[in-house]
């Protein structure tokens, strides 16, 4: 294409308001030189490059967002990164070029591509690394009228936004509603939902700055999955302000966890990518905050939001029955003819969808190869389509994962020609002696193999790289079908499967809620771990559980299981402090953590003298600590609130003022009172049963 053509086009896309991709395969300086006569004034460039161009790693594309470009540079020699290329897709404005730079269409699939390299255990395992995901961007490449290089015939233009046109219909209809939720009845929650490139971030900025224009003494909280994901909103809040977004005042982030383990009462809280928030932590900000707009992507780079609507809006309709919703469906870069969209999200698999069938009657269950699969494109959008539906966090690179990963196997649950589940197992373990020491020392922590290095690492359990284990990664039944038995199930022909196979251990890794844990421990699997530190987005701690597969190793899962459960109380007093109660009891039925230690004489009696009689808790905590560590089936016969009394206080050195208001008492006094009379009653319990 010469110069004059590249102008040509452009000016033609830029009248109908459209964006082409053009590919330019064979070695990467031939298309390096091809490609740029055909840039444009304002570039992005993604992947080695010339560095006038200010070339980015994929690593660093976020680093765009809310930003906008006329040529959009996509280097797959440095990489094929689906976030990336899902992102940087969007910041390309109409009239734009995306230049795809790849090797011959026959030979990509087979290329090194560094992006293999997140794949795999170790570089020299990327050769085993699989092809399917690149080969099936080609199939889907080749013809699509996105890389059509005749130019559109439009009569009327597509007016972008701009000094004349500040906002999009669909934007100019939201802000008003914005603001209802500040200055209108209270409870009356807003959903803003959108496809990516639709405003929507932009939007929450400027009505932001509407609102502290109005009253700068406003206190509006943003939350969202992580900082970088606000970037546009604060930039619009701050132009329309005019000042810097770090000197905006009366508009503050903070993290989702942040948010409802504090006690911040914002007049107004903006939740961008909610679905990309866990339900339950959405739940607490409704129970909390009384006027909150959640704003969240149907499809995008950063996962979708169509289990957000399964699973959020009937909390919604429960707590708040008189919420709003509006749905922003203009592009705001390019128009709604744009051909370029739809392929983006067909490559990427952002319009994958799965129905459920209209009644249950005979699931199957079946395993699924890769290559079947990425050569099998409606099984394939089923398959994904319920992997995003089902966790709030699945974006592209999942989908990358899913093809290409090696020791990685599906499994599906359906029934005739339709999907009821699926499960990803990730194969591990048998790491080599002299690494897996390592790893237990604390020198190396390669890639993969999560159970194995976790217990090395974390729980120090040294046969546990020897051992090779199923790590069930993901396990997704349609929401639509939950309360069936499918996952146990499911989860049953795994254990089978597996057994048959020879591996040791079936395991997961997941964040732990009170709701999800009764699961697996249902299906035959142990706690052996909860991670130290909260998961930013999700606010929880990691469970690590394991079932042995083979009944020789179930003596030495019973000693981790003892190691776990001796060592918890301790954690409880430091960094996880925090734990919720419920888990905590969760985490220790069938337990004790002091089996066959009785207490003394001077800590039975030091127990009655607290229960009966005035001395002083800080000073009976030592002997209480034994008692419940000694007695922790007696958790199994109280209610919640109970259990967090006795766990809170004995174990978990919660303030006093804190726990007082959880469980709505007046404070210090009242809670021991409360403790005295519940340990006097459990005490003579205890006693009567001898």
């Amino acid at each position: 294409m010469t110069l004059v053509e590249s102008k040509a086009l452009r000016q033609a896309l830029a009248h109908a308001g459209e964006r082409r991709l053009i590919w330019l395969e064979g070695e990467e300086a031939d298309c390096i030189s091809r490609a740029i006569p055909l840039l444009g004034e304002a570039v992005f460039w993604l992947g080695e490059g010339p560095a006038n161009y200010a070339p980015l790693p994929a690593a660093k594309a976020l680093q765009r967002l809310g930003q906008e470009c006329d040529t959009l540079v996509f280097n797959a020699f440095s990489g094929f990164h689906p976030d990336a290329f899902g992102a940087l897709a969007g910041t390309l404005r109409a009239g734009g070029l995306l230049l795809l730079l790849t090797p011959p269409r026959g030979e990509w699939p087979t290329y090194p591509d560094p992006d293999r390299l997140r794949l795999v255990a170790q570089p020299e395992d990327m050769g085993r690394a699989g092809h399917g995901f690149i080969a099936r961007l080609v199939q889907l490449l080749a013809g699509d009228h996105a890389l059509s290089l005749t130019p559109p015939v439009k009569k009327e233009p597509w007016q972008p936004l701009g000094t004349e046109r500040p906002l999009s219909t669909d934007q100019a209809n939201a802000l008003p509603a914005i603001h209802k939720v500040l200055h209108g009845h209270r409870r009356r929650p807003l959903v803003l939902s959108a496809d990516r490139g639709r405003g929507k971030s932009a939007l929450l900025g400027l009505a932001a700055a509407d609102l502290l224009r109005q009253n700068p003494a406003l206190q509006i909280v943003v939350t969202a999955p992580s900082k970088a994901t606000v970037t546009t909103l604060f930039a619009h809040a701050a132009e329309a302000l005019n000042c810097p977004p770090d000197k905006l005042v009366g508009l503050t982030y903070v993290s989702p966890d942040r948010l409802v383990q504090g006690s911040l009462q914002p007049d107004l809280l903006l939740v961008d990518e909610a679905a990309a928030i866990p339900t339950p932590l959405l739940e607490t900000m409704l129970a909390r905050h009384s006027r909150i707009v959640f704003a969240t992507t149907e499809h995008g780079y950063e996962g979708t939001g169509r289990g957000f609507h399964l699973r959020f809006k009937r909390v919604l309709d429960q707590q708040t029955p008189d919420w709003q919703e509006l749905h922003l469906a203009e592009p705001i870069r390019w128009s709604l003819q744009d051909p370029l969209e739809p392929l983006v999200f067909r490559l990427l698999g952002l319009d994958a969808d799965v129905l459920p069938p209209a009644c249950l009657t005979a699931p199957r269950w079946r395993q699924v190869e890769q290559h079947v699969l990425a050569e099998n494109e409606a099984l394939l959008n089923q398959v994904f389509g319920l992997l995003v539906l089902a966790h709030y966090q699945t974006s592209p690179s999942d989908l990358r994962s899913l093809l290409e990963s090696p020791d990685l196997d599906i499994h599906l649950l359906e029934q005739e020609q339709s999907l009821l589940g699926v499960a990803l197992v990730a194969r591990e373990g048998n790491i080599d002696p002299e690494l897996a020491r390592d790893i237990w020392a604390g020198r190396r922590r390669p890639r993969g193999h999560l159970l194995p290095q976790s217990l090395l690492a974390h729980s120090g359990f040294m046969t546990a790289g020897e051992r090779s284990y199923a790590r069930v990664m993901r396990i997704a039944i349609h929401p639509t079908l939950h309360r069936h038995g499918l996952g146990s199930l499911l989860l049953g022909r795994l254990e089978a499967h597996y057994r048959v196979l020879g591996l040791d251990y079936l395991g997961t890794a997941f964040s732990a809620s009170v709701d999800l844990l009764p699961f697996w421990r249902k299906a035959g699997l142990t706690v052996l771990r909860i991670g130290l530190q909260r998961d930013a987005a999700s606010g929880s701690h990691a469970a690590l559980m394991l079932e042995p597969l083979n009944a020789e190793l179930k003596p030495e899962l019973a000693q981790w299981r003892r190691r776990f459960v001796r060592q918890l109380p301790t954690l409880l007093a430091g960094e996880l402090k925090e734990l919720d109660t419920e888990l905590v009891w969760q985490c220790l039925r069938g337990d004790v953590v002091t089996d066959g230690m009785d207490l003394d004489e001077f800590e039975q009696q030091e127990l009655d003298c607290f229960a009966h009689h005035h001395k002083p808790f800080e000073l009976c905590q030592s002997s209480l600590q034994h008692w419940l560590a000694a007695q922790t089936m007696v958790l199994d016969d109280l209610d919640p609130d109970e259990r967090r009394l006795l766990i809170a206080t004995i174990w978990q050195y919660i303030p006093w003022a804190e726990l007082a208001r959880e469980l709505k008492l007046a404070g210090k006094p009242a809670l021991v009172k409360r403790l005295r009379a519940l340990l006097a009653r459990l005490l003579a319990k205890d006693e009567k049963g001898r």
